[in-house]
């Protein structure tokens, strides 16, 4: 993964690991084919990226450099999306509503 002028919010391998985790699972309501209906679904959210990003620079080997005038950041995708199933599965909670009732 190469994060170019970026930082870890952008860093979109994370949401690979929300979907295998998965968790939190949420309830939302959506428009469907036969009125409105709730389903669950996995939450996606960069919310915490940031500092998921930190914790993974401190713990994991990340080659910093810069390209042109723009910070760089290179990492295995791997690694990323590993490191990430284990902390979100640590730092987020289950479970969590955000309602959507239907207007």
């Amino acid at each position: 993964m190469l994060l170019l002028g970026v930082g870890y919010a952008s860093c979109t391998s994370f949401h690979l690991a929300e979907y295998r985790i998965p968790a939190p699972l949420v309830r939302v309501g959506r428009p469907g084919p036969d009125g409105w209906e709730v389903v669950t679904e996995v939450s996606i959210t960069a919310d915490r990226f940031d500092e998921l990003g930190h914790d993974f620079e401190r713990d994991r080997p990340v080659v910093r450099g810069t390209v042109g005038a723009a910070e760089a950041r290179l990492f295995p995708v791997a690694d990323a999306v590993a490191y990430a199933e284990r902390w979100l599965a640590v730092h987020r909670p289950r479970e969590e509503e955000f309602p959507h009732p239907p207007a």
